[in-house]
């Protein structure tokens, strides 16, 4: 029997905090997986991400559909398979989407706490899908005092300001300057994260696509000295947003003990990574065995 989960399945399934301990578990303990493979085909864009570890394979399958939104459709449609390495079996087949949401966000407080992160005010760029799911785990996991919200959608940020305990801001630089936590959950292809705005001591993540997308100013970047990254393979070959760091550690070094030089303030960028799906394919599987049964 296979657990197949839709994407409310997998948003009632997941459990923060383990999560955050499987992820933990997955990049200091796991072989390094192997590159994605991706190709593009009548304007779409087509990658499957295997990865093994925990026991278990994993491979996700993932489109980007520029043709969807007009059609009522997800522009990015997925499928997170989770296999049995002795026998073959697939032992999970979940909606990629939601998971990819729970895993992004939850390795970003994976990076916060390696950053320090204390609460304060939070303040996030973006009101999209990412910018629900990071404030959903920052909630769960850690809580922050004061929310502010900024989007160049309005409704959709007060909409999520409000579902949060939070408020929108009036502008950017308002939002940067108030903000002891700054998350860019973007589509962005100009820096959001305007580096003169942003307090001493501040933390920052950047959790944003791939290029075209650009979220942090290169002088912002070189404030930080260090950047704290998901991957360095997939965060310089895929982005721009690492352009002036002085050094570069991945969550896996900096989980195992390895230290970031920081300037006076603290910047995470990732790109994503197999390793954080196995996490999550793993975590839902266990969550469902325990909570609707073994399968058979």
């Amino acid at each position: 029997m296979t657990f197949k989960l839709s994407g409310l399945d997998v948003d009632k399934l997941v459990d923060v905090k383990s999560l955050m301990d499987l992820i933990e578990r997955a990049l200091t303990e796991s072989p390094r997986p192997p590159p994605r493979t991706a190709i593009e085909y009548l304007g779409s864009w087509f990658g499957v991400m295997p990865a093994s570890g925990l026991g278990y394979y994993v491979v996700k399958i993932v489109g980007v559909y520029p043709e969807n939104p007009s059609r009522g459709l997800p522009l990015v449609r997925g499928t997170l398979l989770l296999f049995d390495p002795r026998s073959g079996d697939i032992l999970l087949e979940a909606d990629a989407g939601p998971a990819t949401g729970w895993r992004t966000a939850t390795t970003t407080l994976v990076a916060l706490k390696l950053m320090g992160y204390g609460g304060g005010a939070l303040g996030i760029i973006g009101a999209g899908v990412q910018a629900r799911y990071h404030l959903e785990v920052v909630r769960r996991a850690f809580g922050y005092d004061k929310l502010l919200v900024y989007s160049l959608t309005k409704a959709r940020a007060e909409a999520l300001a409000k579902s949060y305990d939070g408020r929108v801001a009036g502008s950017l630089r308002e939002l940067l300057e108030a903000s002891d936590t700054i998350i860019a959950a973007t589509t962005s292809i100009e820096p959001v994260v305007i580096n003169s705005y942003v307090r001493s001591g501040a933390l920052v993540a950047s959790i944003g696509a791939p290029r075209p997308v650009r979220e942090l100013e290169p002088e912002l970047v070189r404030r930080g000295k260090c950047l704290l990254v998901d991957t360095r393979e997939g965060v310089t070959s895929e982005s721009e947003d690492w352009m002036g760091a002085e050094s570069i550690v991945e969550l896996s070094e900096a989980l195992k003990g390895a230290r970031c030089g920081w300037g006076d303030i603290r910047v995470y960028k990732s790109v994503g990574y197999s390793l954080l799906d196995l996490a999550i394919a793993v975590h839902l599987y266990e969550r469902s065995r325990s909570l609707l049964g073994a399968p058979s």
